[in-house]
């Protein structure tokens, strides 16, 4: 078969133009994802694209399909790598300006200590492509994301969403064939989709013009009718265009089959050249000459003459200056799949051998998969371990974690060895924000063969931890009774103190206050003595949450504040902990801009930990949405949301965030509460936090739009999934979900009959007794805090309310003051937008009972209303500005009136008071206008307010 020589790429200057455009052209910057089917001509077009830029410096990194193979940021370490072989001076110049890189190098990746911090290494990449870009245009490629490891596209969505540094273009090509709704890479694609800073292009297959152009190059000679039938055939596709001319020119092979036909590519090789591809293809598409040259076995002349050819007939190409690769996957893919089963084991075997004697020459990853194929269990189990320490020490949890559990699938179930590949797998699980996983394993080893006493103790208090992540109903008392059960006077200091701390958590949520501080304390006092730094970082969480429990809030925020003040460990869950502890503490507090920093810190340091996907990483974005928006920078909670967003989180972390700002839209009158509940509900039962935001929020819009009977559903169904969810009685969030369908309940009484009216005061009775006694004799709720004070008062107010609104003849004073103690509890707790709420109402009473403060407090409401956009806050003060202090009816109106009030129409008071339709008509009008009434319903509420109707 003739050799494919290099050529001008074909039919592709419209994509290539538009391509360079996105990325700066000459001077370099912007980002571009490029996709398409296998073959249809992406790395045609990135070549193209890097031999016009000339002055670029260009650092492609490419992703690899082979099953095992999960080294975390595998292209950069590949692009960094192939830079230092090029220039070492300007990598140890980079790395010693940004040190994170070090992870990068191979050749200084094993001088690094400790465990890399993977928001250090994302901030070296990004840094060092900065000063790159600072010093000549670059262009970075990676390509086949859709191979990617989970580190690498989480690296590659910062660095879409920060946008490209100055001078720097960043390309990255997929197989959009590949691609799948389940597929690990369809996630990341919808978050990079929505990015401004990145343009998407997907190429489409080429003109047939373009094809017959391919296959006249492809296949010399070749008849007009035999050029027309490949490029139909070919179908747009050109790397399937030059396969089959090249066939049809040797007519050797039916040009249907395309496997056939790679094959029949390698074909036309000598044995040795043929010997040495099938060896490449085993290796992998990407081929050290290194690892090539030890499992060939060829003699040093040999291998060059097969190199030589494989080269030649563009079955190989260089690959940088480490080795080759394989023209296209397909081809290594067939390759490999040709193999008889005996020479594939065979070769594996060599390869593994190879690695195992001179580790240089790969990954413990490439060892694992090698050793695992030939059926080596021992070397692919060993490998794997070390192949998830390696992922973690790179930051790397997700990776980590695909590791240990290669390792356990390997593992009998007695094997000593895997309650240690168990607790590691749960951690990295833990560390990747995946607590069910971890969950998952920690069931598996405890329901299998017994444990010896102290592994079953670690097993259990590992349980007790993961499960505190999670929504699940586990009995935590049993399992940390259980686990100090099991200790012996030799057990480890650290294993017991990691137990007491786990107690002391459970007995807390518990409410068994006295006994979680004896517990806490006696696990404080060994950390001290044996001076195990996170273990006390985990136990001031602890007793701060107590402190604050008992009373006092200031001391346990001081607490903490020294705990973290003194921590220089690199960040891990416990100071995760601790942060959101402290920042929890401020915001429960009404401490809203403390709290936010507090926030902030804890995800910034999460990131730093490269623990971004853990619950305190995402529960650090999502709380600090929930501060930003109850201090009243609404802005920020909506950009904060969206950054999240474009961070591509997995989705119940997103949906952790999204639910705290939906808060915003819902107040904004933007909200579709139908829509709030269908996106949230799916993760309702991992987080109980996304059922109380979303939730509350979908039963606001609700009440609001005066779909009364939705809301008191939505409202019964919400508070029974909660409390069964937690186990409890009563859940706190009750009182605000009260206090609101209340209110709801009463505005509605307005426009109804008096038999629903009557209804719908009970119910609100019922609601607003509840409501009020959330925290009651009996209660096994912590104290409440200064927002379950107000929103408490709220609930009794808005009941009082709903008598008033009802008809029930109730006074005016009591409400007043009812309502005057919300506005003084919100207005301390410094929460604008309800403030600005609990001031309408009392503007309302106030209209009511004839007070002229009834002005103040309406033009303080608008001034909140309108800076936050809220649209249904200010439509309701229009309507109480437009409402008239007192009225004066007429007797007839008064008669009139009455009727109304009873639910006679027109007609019907007309025939009642012996006078026309009409005119009976036009005093309802006059009374409407009277009152500043919009309807009927609404004019018999107001006439009850000022006292001109008895029920």
């Amino acid at each position: 078969m003739p050799a494919r020589p290099h050529a001008e790429l074909v039919g592709r200057a419209d994509e290539l133009a538009r391509v360079r455009e996105a990325l700066g052209g000459d001077d370099g910057g912007g980002a571009v994802l490029l996709g398409g089917d296998a073959g249809i001509g992406k790395t045609a077009l990135v070549s193209g694209l890097a031999e016009r830029s000339a002055g670029h410096r260009v650092l492609v990194g490419h992703c690899v399909g082979e099953v095992g193979t999960s080294l975390p940021y595998l292209p950069f370490v590949e692009m960094f790598a192939g830079l230092d072989a090029r220039d070492r001076d300007l990598v140890d110049e980079l790395v010693a300006a940004h040190p994170g890189l070090v992870a990068l190098v191979p050749r200084l990746a094993g001088a690094a200590r400790g465990d890399t911090v993977r928001a250090d290494l994302v901030e070296a990449v990004h840094a060092a492509l900065t000063d790159l870009g600072a010093r000549a245009p670059v262009l970075v490629v990676v390509e086949d994301v859709h191979w990617a490891d989970e580190s690498t596209r989480e690296l590659l969505t910062l660095l879409f969403t920060r946008g490209a540094p100055e001078g720097v273009g960043l390309l990255a090509t997929w197989r959009s064939d590949d691609i799948h709704r389940r597929h690990p890479l369809s996630a990341a694609l919808s978050v990079w989709s929505r990015l401004p800073t990145l343009t998407r292009l997907e190429l489409g297959p080429l003109p047939d013009t373009d094809l017959r152009h391919i296959v006249r190059r492809a296949g010399s000679g070749l008849a007009p009718r035999v050029v027309d039938e490949v490029a139909r055939r070919a179908e747009g596709n050109a790397f399937f265009a030059e396969e089959l001319a090249a066939a049809a020119g040797a007519g050797g092979v039916d040009p249907g089959d395309l496997t056939r036909l790679l094959l029949a590519r390698v074909d036309q090789l000598d044995e040795e050249a043929q010997s040495v591809v099938r060896v490449a293809a085993v290796i992998g598409r990407r081929v050290r000459h290194a690892l090539l040259e030890r499992v060939a076995g060829e003699d040093a002349a040999v291998l060059r003459r097969a190199l030589r050819a494989a080269l030649e007939h563009h079955v190989l190409e260089p690959w940088a200056d480490r080795g080759y690769e394989f023209r296209h996957a397909l081809l290594a893919e067939a390759v490999s799949d040709d193999l008889l089963p005996h020479e594939r084991v065979q070769l594996h075997r060599a390869c593994a051998d190879a690695l195992l004697d001179d580790p240089a020459l790969g990954t413990a990853a490439d060892l694992a998969r090698h050793a695992l194929a030939s059926g080596d269990r021992e070397l692919a189990l060993t490998a794997a371990v070390r192949a998830g320490d390696s992922a973690r020490r790179m930051g790397g949890p997700a990776e980590a974690l695909a590791h240990f559990e290669t390792a356990l699938g390997l593992l009998d179930v007695d094997d000593p060895e895997a309650h240690r590949v168990t607790l590691r797998a749960a951690s990295a699980a833990n560390a990747a924000g995946r607590p069910m996983r971890a969950m998952t394993h920690l069931r598996a080893r405890l329901a299998g063969p017994a444990a010896a006493p102290l592994e079953r103790a670690e097993l259990l208090g590992a349980l007790a931890f993961a499960s505190r992540m999670t929504e699940e109903r586990v009995d935590r008392l049993a399992l940390t009774a259980e686990a100090l059960s099991l200790l012996d006077d030799d057990a480890p200091v650290s294993l017991r103190v990691g137990l007491l701390t786990r107690r002391a958590e459970v007995l807390t949520d518990a409410g068994a206050t006295a006994e979680a501080v004896e517990v806490a304390d006696a696990a404080m006092a060994l950390a001290v003595e044996h001076d195990l730094a996170v273990d006390r970082a985990d136990l001031s969480s602890v007793l701060v949450r107590l402190g604050e429990a008992a009373g006092d809030p200031g001391e346990s925020i001081r607490r903490l504040e020294a705990v973290i003040a003194e921590w220089t460990d690199t960040p891990d869950l416990a100071l995760l902990r601790a942060l959101h502890v402290l920042a929890s503490i401020h915001l429960r507090q009404g401490e809203f801009r403390a709290a936010l920093e507090g926030f902030e810190r804890e995800h910034a340091e999460a990131r730093r930990a490269g623990l971004e996907a853990s619950v305190f990483g995402v529960d650090g974005r999502a709380f600090a949405v929930t501060a930003a928006y109850e201090m009243g920078d609404w802005d920020l909670a909506v950009r904060l949301v969206a950054d999240a967003a474009a961070a591509g989180l997995p989705a119940a972390g997103f949906a952790g965030v999204e639910s705290a700002g939906c808060y915003v839209p819902a107040a904004r009158g933007e909200a579709d509460a139908e829509q709030l509940l269908a996106s949230s509900r799916p993760f309702w039962s991992e987080d109980g936090r996304i059922a109380v935001q979303a939730g509350s929020a979908a039963v606001d819009v609700l009440g609001r739009e005066g779909h009364l009977e939705r809301m008191l559903e939505v409202h019964t169904e919400l508070v029974a999934f909660l409390r069964d969810l937690w186990s409890v009685e009563r859940v706190a969030v009750e009182a605000r979900l009260g206090a609101t369908v209340v209110g709801h309940l009463a505005t509605g009484l307005r426009d109804r009959p008096a038999d629903d009216r009557r209804r719908l005061l009970e119910v609100a009775r019922t609601l607003a007794a509840d409501a009020a006694t959330v925290w009651g004799e009996g209660s096994t709720l912590a104290p409440p805090s200064l927002e379950g004070e107000a929103w408490v008062a709220r609930a009794r107010a808005e009941g009082l309310r709903a008598e008033w609104l009802g008809g029930t003849g109730a006074a005016l004073d009591p409400l007043v003051a009812a309502w005057r103690e919300v506005v003084a509890l919100f207005d301390e707790r410094a929460e604008p937008y309800e403030l600005a709420r609990s001031r309408a109402r009392l503007a309302e009473v106030l209209t009511a009972a004839g007070d002229p403060g009834a002005r103040e407090q309406v033009v303080l409401a608008r001034e909140v209303a309108e800076r936050l956009r809220a649209r249904p806050l200010l439509a309701a003060l229009d309507r109480l500005d437009a409402r008239p202090a007192s009225t004066s009816l007429t007797a007839r109106e008064a008669e009139v009136l009455a009727l109304v009030a009873a639910g006679r129409s027109n007609g019907e008071v007309g025939r009642a008071l012996f006078i026309s339709t009409k005119t009976a008509s036009v005093h309802v009008s006059n009374i409407l206008a009277k009152l500043g009434a919009a309807s009927r319903g609404e004019a018999v509420a107001l006439a009850r307010t000022a006292g001109l109707l008895e029920d």
